[in-house]
């Protein structure tokens, strides 16, 4: 397999509402793709959803990274296997810094996509066997107004979800209201979590988790900002519900920080902050080796590409706790793959087989989205 030229394509999909954390709000998905295709005319995709706040990493970023380092030795090589791609990865994996998690996993993904197809290989192999052919995500209600978010719990309801987050860290009294109705809505069998989005300190995390105790919750997601480490390790052993960090973690490195200081319970692994499908197997069982559960995240306006990738970690992942993403057009204006991977009733989803990530591109449905197009290496 020898690669015959490299893509690097930004990418700005409109939303069908507005998604509101407390760090963020979000009107589009802005992505960058890289489609890689090698002399034969095999192709690979691959894409990252970067987060200032979480990696320092922006699209203009990812380009840059991507044009100027991460991409060029990959642009003309060639090579002898799936492994032979897998071992290349491994490598440029080696002191990767953290801003350039998602520029790495982007392309990271377009070369497991491209070799899979090629060697008639999974990319998901790398996360290791399968162990569950049937995944179940998570409903998620965003921060953008309680009669929005009744509208949003109701739909969720409808649609059977068991498992749902709710975005909290603003207004203490709106957030005990969102809980109610969500209690009400959902009824009392339904598993709630919440999700600050590094809103509170250690004092007053303490103080709403107390508040909070009513409504019977299943963990507490970032309550701290991410780099305050002592923070978390004062309120994890202190907290009412298991803690997870999301914005703490990318790296292997940070992985093994918040495990030697106890600074939380789980980890919430996103592919994109972490590099693509090699790094967060990685930190996963850096934390499966140490009593740390894991969750499957998603960046908010992930397309097909992403949505597999995630499909196939949880699939690996036989102790996962939780699953969010494969939002597909209930959040999207329309997604760029020829498979539909959006949630179902009740949030079931099947695993992916087939060669590569198991999905692909509708260039038809790309096209209309694409803001710019950085090629790199042309036959």
């Amino acid at each position: 397999m020898k690669i015959a030229r490299l893509e690097i394509i930004e990418l700005k999909i409109p939303f069908r509402f507005t998604f509101r954390h407390s760090l963020a709000a979000r009107s589009e998905g802005h992505g960058i793709l890289v489609r890689i295709e090698d002399e034969d005319g095999h192709i690979g995709w691959g894409e990252c959803v970067p987060r200032s706040y979480v990696t320092g990493e922006t699209p203009a970023s990812v380009q840059e990274a991507l044009r100027d380092g991460l991409a060029l030795p990959f642009a003309h090589a060639s090579f002898d296997g799936f492994d032979d791609v897998v071992a290349s990865l491994e490598h440029a994996l080696t002191d990767l810094p953290r801003d350039q998690h998602a520029a790495f996993c982007a392309l990271e993904l377009a070369m497991l996509d491209l070799a899979g197809r090629v060697y008639d290989r999974s990319a998901g192999e790398v996360c290791g066997p399968v162990a569950s052919s049937e995944i179940e995500y998570s409903g998620v209600v965003s921060s953008d107004g309680l009669a929005s978010a009744i509208k949003v719990l109701e739909l969720l309801r409808e649609f059977g979800f068991r498992r749902v987050k709710l975005k909290v860290g603003g207004d203490p009294q709106d957030d005990i209201s969102l809980l109610q109705h969500a209690r009400a809505v959902l009824g009392p069998d339904c598993k709630l979590r919440i999700d600050a989005n590094c809103a509170w300190d250690v004092k007053t995390a303490l103080e709403r988790l107390d508040a909070f105790a009513p409504f019977d919750l299943e963990s507490v997601e970032q309550p701290l900002p991410g780099d305050d480490l002592d923070g978390l390790a004062k309120l994890t052993p202190r907290s009412p519900v298991p803690v997870i960090v999301d914005e703490s973690l990318a790296s292997t490195d940070d992985a093994r920080t918040l495990i030697d200081r106890g600074a939380c319970h789980h980890f919430n692994i996103r592919i994109s902050k972490c590099a693509g499908l090699i790094n967060a197997a990685r930190v996963r069982d850096l934390g499966r080796a140490a009593g740390v559960g894991c969750q499957l995240g998603a960046q908010v306006g992930e397309t097909v590409l992403l949505t597999a990738a995630g499909r196939h970690f949880a699939a690996s992942t036989e102790e996962i706790l939780f699953c969010e993403g494969s939002f597909g057009t209930i959040l999207l204006e329309s997604d760029i793959g020829a498979q539909d991977l959006t949630l179902r009733s009740g949030g079931p989803a099947p695993g992916l087989s087939g060669p590569g990530l198991g999905v692909e591109v509708d260039a038809d449905k790309l096209a209309p989205y694409v803001a710019s197009t950085i090629v790199l290496g042309d036959g």
